[in-house]
């Protein structure tokens, strides 16, 4: 079946029978805004909330997240109700509110067991209020805890809040779609949440946000026309009835080629520039999460395989959860152990973070004055990412040499600083410093590599046995530091633990020992309310991950006297030996304990269980300095140039370019990639040449189209738009020299280019079928090559005047009630 042709005689109406249909519905639909589609609608947007629903239900944060799918309900049924009402806003806004809490309430409280409201039942309330009481109570106990920035495992809240979201996102979209028409204010919230799901959610989610976005756009279609058959009939237009179906098969047909072809395209987060643009957002947001996981830590999420993942702090949670997607690959002559982001100083009793607040900027291969620590030797590493990382610049302590600007947060450390001769030395007036957290002031995108010097410790167990005691008081301070409230039973441990040994080393190594005696394990809940998180470790559970294996060496080390913090990256990760590179993937993700030995500076320690242990050589006698044969911090000479640097990677090819053919990582890098790549490149070449056929030959396999390309209604069209817009309301009996005229009045400016478009539409409408004369046609042809500079202007004069409606929406200008102008 084909569209019937738009006539625009207004003096042919629907027929009675539909007028008298449309009558009666009119009836008792005034408040409405739409009058066609109306069921085919709601049921598009109930499907559109659901999809939204049931993708929470289906990431698996929590458990009973079912019960979003009758909230939406709920909130879709009331939202339509209230829409077909004579309620104003705030009453239905208002009625919405206590209507949705009571509905969520009664939702949940069925779901609380009796075990869990018994001490509220011993008080004589009857079941159900003690139920709901129940509910209540563990609300204003988490928003308690998150006022004080603690933690709290309340899965119940998260549902609680979580529910009320998708209320409100339900009732508002039903409301502002059935009542104002407003169909993208419905769908733009509900898709953000959606995104935001499908990137952090424990599990794949593509399906729904597909489905989503397929159902949205048949909803914008429906819409839409129900939209233009409004005024179509308020202006006596002749429609068919049966146009609906034609629109809505040829918008499903769009819809589908329109996901599919987003599906396939590569995304804009590869292009450089859009990434640089939201590198800012980003920031903002990753801060946010990090605030989330503190209000939720039982709460599942995905571990990203981001530097961002690594920011200034940490905080003791849930469940740990990441997968085996490769990061970045580092190329060394030497092994690694640690690849750190971020040191951590202080520890408020659940969160670790760095306070340092001084930044300093790193021109390429700028030389860090480090501290002239001893035994120390160069370590060059260049990492190529697999993956984003947000940025964050990765390496082997002390990072000494970046060949890529950087942005370094830093604090001042008591050491000769290594010799350095660029701009920022003058700057630092021959202190040394340690880079604490850096980032890459150049975008770093997957495929980048980047090239950093570290002065690596390579320590030995008889030089920390002989490293003195006596700590600057600037260490002291910043590094013995714990909560006020910090438990005397773990301090008393550690105390006694350690109590057999003399040395700094030998107690440091047997209190890493006694720790990895604990269980390790990922699956463990949150502390409860209240509870210290070190004594849930090592008391409670007895059980978790590097988190709390660090914290608890940490702390228990600081209450003993002995300098510690704790430090964040990704463990060393799986060595290819024959070629000389690490694969690190998510699950190398990673926290260890760093101790502070004077004169040697920071040296790592490994208490979880889940790594290997950290054994280091027992050592012999060495030179009179302390130093390594071979290296003199205090020159260039131990610190490779960029052609020996060049050199060594020619002559031990380790870099990524160079990839073995049967190296499995290469395979899936390259291979399986490429024929995704070949895949996804034919099928969007197909669908391209099946819409330009589609197209061009349209008219022959779908019939004549019901709505005519040539320029004259078109313009009109648009130019009764904006009138529409602009608050110029017109008759339906004016004839388009009257309408001109009306708009002429409002918009004076505009008044050349409003003749010459309606002088193209009249006689395009109701002219072409009379013999024009020769003079008559000089006229028209000259008319209609002014048509696009006119609509351009009168375009100009419509965005100004809707620019000034909106910043000045009730102010009357001069007595012309028209009026749009200053």
């Amino acid at each position: 079946m084909t569209t019937s042709t738009i006539s625009a005689n207004t003096s042919i109406g629907n027929s009675s029978s539909d007028r008298f249909s449309y009558a009666r519905f009119h009836s008792y639909a005034q408040n409405v805004y739409f009058r066609d589609g109306l069921l085919l609608t709601g049921i598009l947007v109930g499907l559109l909330y659901l999809i939204l629903a049931l993708s929470l239900d289906e990431a698996g944060y929590v458990r009973d997240m079912f019960l979003l799918v009758p909230v939406t309900l709920g909130a879709m049924i009331l939202g339509t109700l209230m829409a077909f009402s004579r309620f104003d806003g705030f009453f239905a806004f208002s009625h919405s509110m206590f209507t949705g809490l009571a509905w969520i309430l009664f939702l949940m409280a069925r779901r609380v067991s009796l075990e869990e409201i018994e001490p509220i039942l011993s008080s004589g309330i009857p079941e159900f209020q003690a139920k709901t009481y129940y509910i209540l109570i563990r609300w204003v106990n988490w928003v308690e805890l998150a006022l004080a920035s603690a933690a709290s495992e309340e899965n119940y809240v998260f549902i609680f809040e979580i529910s009320f979201l998708i209320w409100w996102l339900t009732y508002l979209g039903a409301w502002a779609i059935f009542r104002y028409g407003y169909t993208w204010r419905a769908i733009m919230p509900a898709g953000i949440v959606l995104l935001i799901n499908t990137y952090y959610a424990p599990q794949p989610l593509f399906g729904f946000l597909f489905a989503f976005c397929l159902i949205a756009l048949i909803l914008l279609v429906r819409t839409n026309l129900a939209d233009q058959q409004r005024r179509w009939r308020e202006k006596g237009i002749y429609f068919n009835p049966d146009i609906s179906w034609d629109f809505l098969r040829n918008g499903m047909m769009f819809s589908i080629a329109i996901v599919v072809f987003a599906w396939l395209t590569p995304g804009l987060s590869r292009n450089s520039y859009v990434r640089q643009a939201l590198s800012p957002l980003n920031e903002r947001w990753n801060e946010t999460t990090q605030t989330i996981r503190e209000w939720y830590p039982n709460v599942i999420s995905r571990t990203q395989p981001a530097g961002s993942a690594f920011g200034r702090k940490l905080s003791l949670g849930g469940a740990r959860n990441v997968g085996n997607s490769p990061v970045f690959q580092v190329a060394s002559s030497e092994r690694g152990r640690y690849w750190r982001a971020v040191a951590f100083d202080t520890f408020d009793g659940r969160q670790w973070s760095n306070s340092d607040e001084t930044e300093l900027q790193f021109a390429t291969d700028d030389t860090v004055p480090v501290g002239n620590w001893e035994l120390r030797k160069p370590f060059t590493q260049t990492i190529t990412l697999l993956a984003p990382t947000g940025n964050v610049i990765f390496g082997a302590p002390d990072i000494y040499k970046v060949d890529v600007p950087i942005t370094a947060v830093y604090h001042e450390v008591p050491a000769n600083p290594v010799f350095a001769t660029n701009e920022n030395a003058e700057e630092l007036a021959g202190s040394a410093i340690e880079v604490t957290w850096a980032k890459s002031n150049r975008l770093l995108d997957v495929g980048d590599s980047y090239t950093v010097v570290s002065r690596f410790t390579d320590i030995t167990q008889r030089a920390l046995r002989s490293a003195s005691t006596e700590y600057p008081p600037d260490i002291r301070e910043r590094y013995l530091q714990l909560p006020e409230d910090f438990s005397e039973r773990v301090a008393n441990d550690a105390a006694q633990i350690m109590a057999p040994y003399d040395s700094v080393y030998d107690k440091v190594r047997t209190l890493e020992l006694h720790l990895r005696g604990y269980e390790y394990r990922e699956d463990i809940d949150a502390p409860p309310p209240g509870r210290d998180p070190i004594e849930y470790f090592l008391y409670d559970i007895q059980a978790g991950y590097c988190d709390y294996y660090a914290t608890a060496m940490t702390t228990m080390l600081r209450s003993a006297g002995i300098p510690a913090r704790t430090a964040s990256g990704y463990a060393e990760g799986i060595f290819d030996e024959e070629n000389g590179f690490y694969t690190i993937t998510e699950r190398d993700a990673h926290t260890w304990v760093e101790v502070y030995f004077p004169g040697f500076g920071w040296v790592e320690f490994e208490p979880t269980a889940g790594e290997s242990a950290l054994n280091r050589p027992v050592g012999n006698d060495f030179t009179e300095n302390g130093l390594l044969p071979g290296f003199n911090p205090g020159d260039q000479s131990g610190i490779p140039s960029e052609e020996e640097l060049l050199q060594n990677q020619l002559e031990n090819p380790g870099d990524f370019d160079n990839f073995p053919e049967d190296d499995p990582l290469n395979a899936v890098g390259t291979s399986q990639q490429g024929v995704f790549g070949w895949l996804r490149s034919i099928l969007i070449t197909l669908l391209a040449i099946a819409g330009i056929l589609f197209l061009l030959f349209r008219q022959r396999i779908m019939g004549p189209t019901s709505f005519t390309s040539d320029i004259p209604p078109i313009l009109f069209d648009r130019m009764q738009r904006w009138a529409e817009r602009l608050g110029i309301r017109t008759q339906n009996a004016h004839t388009p020299y009257e309408q001109a005229s009306q708009f002429s009045r409002a918009l004076p400016e505009g008044r050349k280019p409003i003749e010459t478009i309606t002088n193209n539409f009249v006689y395009y409408q109701f002219g072409r079928g009379e013999e024009a004369t020769g003079a008559t046609r000089n006229i028209i042809q000259k008319s209609n090559a002014e048509l696009p500079g006119a609509w351009r202007q009168l375009n100009k004069i419509f965005w100004r005047a809707w620019m000034r409606r909106l910043f000045s929406k009730y102010v009357r200008r001069g007595s012309n009630p028209y009026s749009l102008v200053d």
